[in-house]
């Protein structure tokens, strides 16, 4: 016997199984670049947390979305781009192609994220700057992200 999963939500109903993260807390979340380092095809990174959100559900308190963490991944990636290309100011738009994220272990410290980046492709392709790149996202709690991001500044 098969059974057919249907199910017709109307906004009350939305409401009460939605995130209030997504909804709302999200908007609440703001983090800051505390310094690069890049050699070569390695760019090393400190990040924290300026503003955060705290789930009601997570008795353990904050952690580090996704959301932001690919935030700040596409921001390392375009400032990489910059310095590759020798622009000394952004002027041209990001746009991600690709990415693959794990989160193998809760990121829970608001300050000294690290951020490991090695740049796999970098090259130009007419006016284009393409990159590829993975990357491992730490804490001093022994919380791990990894991630590969593709993309390209028009």
């Amino acid at each position: 016997m098969t059974t057919t999963l249907v199910a017709h939500l109307g906004p009350a109903e939305i409401g009460k199984l939605s995130s209030h993260y997504l909804n709302e807390g999200r908007k609440q979340e703001s983090w800051r670049i505390e310094g690069i380092e890049i050699t070569d095809n390695r760019l090393d990174a400190r990040v924290s947390m300026s503003s955060t959100y705290v789930s009601g559900s997570d008795s353990h308190g904050f952690h580090l979305t996704i959301f932001s963490t690919l935030e700040f991944l596409s921001q390392l990636m375009i400032l990489y781009a910059h310095v590759w290309a020798g622009l000394p100011e952004k002027r041209r738009e990001g746009w991600m192609v690709e990415s693959s994220t794990r989160s193998l272990r809760a990121i829970r410290s608001t300050e000294n994220i690290r951020v490991e980046m090695t740049v796999l492709k970098m090259r130009k392709r007419g006016e284009n700057l393409y990159c590829v790149a993975d990357y491992r996202v730490t804490d001093d709690r022994d919380g791990l992200f990894e991630a590969s991001l593709k993309g390209f500044l028009s």
